[in-house]
């Protein structure tokens, strides 16, 4: 296996943006992205959808010439960059409450799942839960909850294990007979948990936080 890093890329989602800077950076994407972000009702979906689809093009640049960067879906909806003929990497893209995040390996896979932590009744947790893991959020529910949730969302982000939905994973048993796949949690603030999954050596995780002011730059 190829020993490199994963970066995290970690953009809040700030105060509406001023029209200069929302049409600053709506002319640089795609027309098909441009009408999608435009059909979101609320501005903060909006916002999120903008800088989400500006963040992957300025994290990918280093590595990808702007006129090469051809954006596609597989038959899951997982992005990916189509048609390049050097790049062997993967990026992958969440968001939730205040935070927009972004993760990019240049060899192999990786799943990103960012969360807001907000109340969850108890027939939600049996449900998103397995067995193995319902046991261990009696002690502290919600942010337990929530790092069980976010590390099933990027294993299955992946798309390296055939499940249809994340909360099938038993993330227990996967960390037990799944030696390929390596994980970490981190949060970016109290609110806000952030799990990640790679399936290549990693000698280390990254972290770069951004502000907007940056991405306009590129």
């Amino acid at each position: 296996m190829i020993r490199q890093n994963i970066q995290l890329f970690a953009l809040p989602l700030g105060a509406q943006l001023t029209p200069s800077e929302w049409e600053a950076f709506l002319k640089v994407l795609p027309f098909d992205v441009q009408r999608k972000i435009t059909q979101y009702k609320h501005w903060q979906d909006r916002q999120r959808a903008l800088l989400g689809s500006a963040l992957i093009r300025w994290a990918l640049f280093p590595y990808i010439d702007e006129v090469l960067l051809h954006l596609a879906h597989d038959e899951h909806g997982r992005p990916y960059i189509a048609g390049h003929p050097h790049w062997q990497g993967d990026f992958n893209l969440s968001h939730s409450g205040n935070w927009i995040v972004l993760a990019v390996t240049t060899n192999g896979r990786v799943g990103i799942d960012v969360e807001e932590i907000k109340p969850v009744n108890e027939e939600m947790m049996a449900y998103a839960l397995s067995e193995a893991e319902l046991p261990f959020v009696s002690h502290q529910p919600l942010p337990v909850f929530y790092e069980f949730w976010t590390l099933k969302e990027a294993l299955f982000k992946t798309g390296l294990l055939p499940i249809v939905s994340p909360h099938l994973l038993d993330t227990i048993d996967i960390k037990r007979t799944r030696k390929d796949l390596s994980t970490q949690l981190l949060y970016l603030d109290q609110q806000h948990p952030v799990s990640l999954c790679w399936n290549n050596v990693c000698s280390n995780v990254i972290i770069t936080m951004l502000n907007k002011k940056q991405l306009l730059q590129l």
